[in-house]
């Protein structure tokens, strides 16, 4: 009976030992896409609507992202679409992205300085003294 309890045993290790390591290239897959996310801050040169995509320049020189049916683009609280963005060349942007195959498709587009509500400006010129 001691010997049966033993082989159980180990089959039950082996199988255990098995499992986990069929589990492990699911998880490294997992982590791996975490670690594909990057980002990139610097001044939004131009949107090209005809390939969904913009143009940021960096210290490093240009990059060229695209533009994503979920990409959200922001300018503090306000939400805008990429059409927006032909208005907003010369604003600095941090944008993060994904890299696959070498593409690199913009996840948010965040311009920086924009984080002022127009409530936000209208409380701060009401509470100024007045004259």
């Amino acid at each position: 009976m001691s010997r049966m309890f033993q082989l159980l045993g180990g089959a039950v290790l082996a199988l255990a030992v098995a499992i986990s390591a069929s589990a492990s290239p699911a998880q490294t897959a997992k982590t791996a896409k975490k670690a594909a996310a990057h980002s990139v801050t610097g001044t939004l040169e131009k949107y090209d609507a005809s390939t969904n995509s913009i143009v940021v320049k960096t210290a490093k020189g240009d990059e060229t992202l695209s533009l994503a049916s979920a990409t959200s683009i922001r300018m503090g609280a306000t939400r805008m679409s990429p059409a927006d963005l032909t208005g907003h060349a010369g604003q600095r942007v941090k944008v993060r992205y994904s890299e696959e195959g070498g593409k690199q498709t913009a996840q948010t587009v965040q311009f920086e300085g924009g984080t002022r509500t127009a409530r936000a400006e209208t409380t701060q010129k009401s509470s100024a003294p007045r004259k």
